[in-house]
């Protein structure tokens, strides 16, 4: 992968996420500083997804863990298999908020 097209591809997956957020009527702020973007609960927990552009990667981190994505056949995935979207789903129901995400 490009490194433009990295950023592009997380950039857009934020988006994704805020407009998704935003669509279910979540009661949360996002908020990008740079390379790191915020989720804020109404309780004030965070769910924090940051690039890690020497390595290419996407980070996930909340209570529930953290969590390191690479980018393969057009998904990001954690060196167990397991994707982006279900462990941010679990995230947020580590803080007892439903989500469903399409990817």
């Amino acid at each position: 992968m490009q490194l433009s097209d990295y950023h592009q591809n997380i950039e857009n997956l934020w988006q994704n996420i805020e407009e998704q957020l935003e669509a279910q009527e979540c009661d949360v702020d996002c908020d990008t500083q740079g390379s790191v973007f915020t989720i804020t609960l109404d309780d004030g927990n965070q769910i924090i997804i940051n690039k890690q552009e020497p390595l290419l990667e996407l980070w996930l981190a909340s209570r529930a863990g953290g969590y390191h994505f690479k980018f393969k056949d057009n998904q990001w995935v954690n060196q167990e298999g397991e994707t982006f979207w279900a462990l941010l789903i679990q995230a947020f129901a580590y803080y007892g908020e439903k989500v469903s995400f399409n990817d």
